[in-house]
């Protein structure tokens, strides 16, 4: 298989999207991008970010591809599991507090944390156009939400709520061990006694 097969290959299994990384990890030199484009079989869409041309932009997908540290919360990740019908204005992300986050100049809310919190209910969900992208699982977000009530607003927070007690993969005993690994126990408690 030369090449242009593999790179063809890829494209297929990613839903028609391919990043220079992708190739870098394969040893394929990325110089087969760049005369794809010219040939007019692929566009380039972002630096090291490539899509054939009827691919529908994820801007989920395209974010994470060029920040794969980037985890999506608070709304991101609420949209991403279904627990808010708004979509979310901006996307949010969160980084390690010790990344540097200046080259990211979209328009993303980006929250920080320290490493014990960073990668605490990681999980790879699908955005809705089939690709994968790093995202905190429905109890860490419902902990985000929690630790910084006062930032969120009420009608969220209220239908994040619902959407979490009717969920078919709730876990309260996860939900209460990242409760105590956040020191917000007393928090949790309350609201699952509420609801």
């Amino acid at each position: 298989m030369d090449n242009y097969e593999k790179i063809i290959e890829i494209l297929n299994k990613n839903n028609g999207i391919i990043t220079s990384q992708m190739l870098s990890d394969r040893d394929i030199p990325s110089i087969y991008l760049t005369r794809m484009v010219k040939q007019g079989k692929l566009q380039r869409i972002d630096r090291g970010i490539y899509s054939t041309e009827e691919v529908v932009l994820d801007e989920y997908y395209f974010l994470y591809q060029k920040n794969q540290r980037a985890i999506f919360s608070f709304s991101s990740a609420l949209y991403l599991h279904g627990l808010t019908d708004r979509i979310p204005y901006q996307m949010e992300i969160t980084l390690p507090s010790s990344y540097n986050s200046s080259h990211i100049n979209e328009d993303v809310t980006i929250h920080k944390v320290i490493k014990k919190y960073y990668s605490l209910g990681r999980i790879i969900k699908k955005t809705m156009f089939g690709n994968e992208v790093a995202c905190y699982d429905i109890e860490r977000t419902i902990c985000d939400l929690v630790r910084f009530r006062d930032r969120i607003d009420v009608e969220i927070f209220k239908k994040a709520l619902i959407g979490y007690k009717n969920h078919p993969e709730r876990d309260y005993q996860k939900l209460r061990q990242y409760a105590q690994t956040m020191g917000i126990s007393k928090q949790i408690n309350d609201l699952l006694d509420v609801i």
